[in-house]
Formats: C-alpha cells, sequence, structure tokens
C-alpha cells in the first residue's frame, strides 16, 4: 500500500520507506528501486525525473531546479495504468490501495472518495464516467510551486 502523506511525500509499501519532499535524488532512486525497476525521464521545469511501475501503478518522480531546495525531490504522482491495450480508464478498484485518512482513493469510486482528497494534490478525475475510478495523484512539495494544469483539485 502506498500513504499520500501531504506536505511531507509518499510512504512506499514494503517498507521500502518514504519519498519525502526534499530528498536527493539518490536516496529517491535508492527508495523507489526497492519495489520496481526505474526508468530515468526528462520532464521540462525538472532539475531530474524517473518513474516505475508497481502492480499497475506508476510511480513519477521529479526534482526541484530551484529555490532553497534546488535540485531535491519536488513532486510525486501515482497513476493508474490502463486495463489494456485499448486505453480505456480502469472501471473498478487498483490492485495497490494509495490511502489518504484511512480512504483508499483507487479503490472506490471517485465519488465517494472526493472529499477525502488531498487539499493541495493535482487529480486526474479521467473521462467522468458515472462511477468511474480516479486515474493519478500528485503531491508537491510545499517549496517547489509547478504548473498544475486542468485536472488541478
Amino acid at each position: 500500500m502506498f500513504q499520500l502523506l501531504p506536505g511531507t511525500g509518499v510512504l512506499l509499501p514494503h517498507r521500502a520507506g518514504t519519498l519525502r519532499f526534499g530528498m536527493s535524488e539518490h536516496t529517491a532512486r535508492w527508495a523507489l528501486s526497492t519495489i520496481c525497476d526505474i526508468r530515468t525521464q526528462s520532464v521540462c521545469g525538472a532539475a531530474w525525473a524517473f518513474s516505475g511501475d508497481y502492480l499497475g501503478l506508476t510511480i513519477d518522480v521529479l526534482g526541484a531546479p530551484e529555490g532553497n531546495h534546488a535540485q531535491r525531490l519536488g513532486y510525486v504522482e501515482l497513476g493508474r495504468s490502463p486495463c489494456d491495450s485499448s486505453g480505456e480508464e480502469p472501471q473498478g478498484p487498483a490492485l495497490v490501495p494509495v490511502l489518504h485518512e484511512g480512504i483508499d482513493l483507487f479503490g472506490r469510486p471517485r465519488h465517494d472518495v472526493a472529499s477525502h482528497l488531498p487539499s493541495d494534490s493535482r487529480v486526474n478525475h479521467g473521462l467522468g464516467r458515472t462511477g468511474g475510478y480516479i486515474q493519478s495523484i500528485g503531491l508537491r512539495s510545499p517549496y517547489w510551486a509547478i504548473p498544475y494544469g486542468s485536472e488541478t483539485v
């Protein structure tokens, strides 16, 4: 299970540790690599970026480029993978719980969890089908402001 810790980061499953805002790239890579393989990415506005897949979830990790936390962990996003090659959004719960305030945000329909979403999170609600599930949720460091798209909550 993953646990969202707004203002702090994301607790990883299997005692892999916490992706803690402000940690170094090396330490963040090590923590995530204990549960999945890592892929380096290039993201505009980030000092560094990498991702990994874990049981149907993609974990994106970005480093902040400026300010007091220069090149430190600044953003983590958990996203659900499509159920199949059709690209259709998943219509059921995720295999791995993603908890906030004891509620599995990817385990219940979006309308059931709306009031439990972290106030400063970036959320992709999917296509808006009745009974659909949240597709991704991201948390950012309180020290790094990144532009959010239309998914902002």
